[in-house]
């Protein structure tokens, strides 16, 4: 099967080499499985800050070819004039308004002239089409009415739960709302703990044409290179080989709430605790991240990894004497399941997305979100407490076999795409297996 991959995201978002490895694994995957895989990215960075150029993946197994969007640095400029010399007031909010849905029909635009440019020019043919994002949905509809393909839509998470009784939602929060309303053969939405299959069933998707699955994990690869040498010759001259390492990753974005681990290391710190916290990852928070570092008087404490490979993220967590995440929207995320699968003793938040996966005493300690001094001496028990941070561990490889292996998570999506392209009905597999995470029995 010949399968057009139609991306408004880079397969990696930081540096070409860290953020998340969803859509990495699924062209992965879709090669195991015998198709021939070409993927179409935009020119620049749909979500980071300036003009960033998108890196196309090196030595992949795949085609790559990029979509022209010569006008996506503009719209980023008149954005961030907007924020600097208009303020936060309603002027703001519709320029945004406005440029969301520019970029959303230049995008579109963009992503389907490449399509059409591979498909004429490059004498590339295909039997589906595949559209990540909400801002590749249309575009790969264009492609199935104009090459009479089946088309998907893979939606990585939505914030849509907690807005759908908001009226207008779909003129108010038209790209989301038109991820799930672009006509599909299948949508794909990704168990994130950000309640996707409410907003579709809120919004009349056909539940026949919808899977919501969670994503895969692998086990890492052999231990031998992951060693503190290791470790401090790949981060900066102060991680100190006999302190507790506390690790976190993640894009650096407001509400991923890094600041509620500086201000829970704080505490640990305080209470006698020889800790670092290890940051991998980098975003628009940076500054002000580093800037309350030094306020907390925690500058030797705190090392910035920067932008880390996946695999390099493995090895990490399986040094790291805990592993903290404490998202404001969701924690059920692949971080979490990487430090499940690597047997990392979890600290994290009550978060009603993780209650499966993350046990209060058994495999994680969990506080208060509004409670730093309670997260940090939830810390401080793991890094000072060896007979608990060992039973921790054996309860990590419990929880483990919960989860799907991404070869398990992909050969179900393979399943359907072969049943699509042969033109099964979408509802003859509505029986389709369950996400073990969801259903652990």
């Amino acid at each position: 099967m010949r399968v057009l991959h139609i991306s408004a995201l880079p397969v990696w978002s930081m540096e070409g080499k860290g953020g998340m490895p969803s859509l990495q694994e699924t062209l992965n995957g879709h090669v195991r499985a015998g198709h021939k895989v070409t993927l179409i990215l935009p020119e620049h960075h749909l979500y980071a800050e300036g003009s960033a150029r998108v890196q196309p993946p090196t030595d992949a197994p795949y085609e790559t070819f990029i979509a022209s969007c010569p006008w996506l640095p503009w719209a980023k400029r008149i954005r961030f004039f907007a924020k600097r010399h208009v303020g936060n007031g309603n002027a703001t909010w519709l320029i945004n308004w406005v440029l969301n849905r520019m970029v959303y029909v230049l995008m579109t635009w963009s992503l389907f002239a490449a399509a059409v440019r591979v498909r004429w020019r490059h004498k590339r043919r295909f039997d589906l089409v595949y559209a990540h994002n909400q801002y590749a949905a249309l575009a790969g509809y264009l492609v199935r009415v104009f090459y009479r393909v089946p088309n998907v839509t893979r939606l990585y998470g939505t914030f849509l739960a907690d807005l759908m009784d908001r009226p207008l939602l779909w003129l108010r929060y038209t790209t989301s709302w038109l991820g799930y309303k672009v006509p599909h053969s299948l949508l794909i939405c990704t168990n994130d703990g950000t309640r996707g299959d409410e907003v579709a069933r809120r919004l009349g998707v056909d539940l026949a044409r919808f899977r919501f699955w969670q994503n895969g994990v692998d086990r890492p690869d052999g231990p031998g290179d992951a060693t503190r040498p290791w470790a401090q010759s790949m981060a900066p001259s102060h991680l100190r080989s006999d302190s507790r390492w506390i690790f976190t990753c993640s894009r650096l974005s407001y509400w991923k709430r890094i600041d509620r681990i500086l201000r829970a290391l704080r505490h640990c710190r305080d209470a006698g605790c020889d800790a670092q916290l290890l940051v991998a990852g980098d975003g628009p928070e940076r500054e002000s991240l580093a800037a309350l570092t030094r306020e907390l008087g925690l500058e030797s404490d705190v090392v910035w990894l920067g932008p880390v490979s996946h695999g390099d993220i493995w090895r990490f967590m399986r040094l790291a004497d805990v592993f903290v995440i404490t998202n404001d929207v969701t924690n059920r995320c692949n971080p979490l399941y990487e430090a499940i699968r690597a047997g990392t003793p979890i600290v994290s938040i009550y978060d009603p997305s993780t209650a499966d996966l993350l046990e209060d005493g058994g495999n994680a300690l969990l506080a208060d979100p509004s409670d730093p001094e309670g997260l940090g001496q939830c810390m401080l028990r793991v890094c000072t407490d060896a007979p608990l941070a060992d039973r921790m561990r054996a309860a990590q490889r419990v929880r483990s076999d919960r989860l799907w292996t991404w070869q398990e998570r992909m050969t179900a999506e393979t399943d359907e795409l072969n049943r699509l392209v042969r033109g099964s009905s979408p509802k003859e597999t509505a029986g389709a297996r369950p996400d073990p995470a969801r259903n652990p029995a």
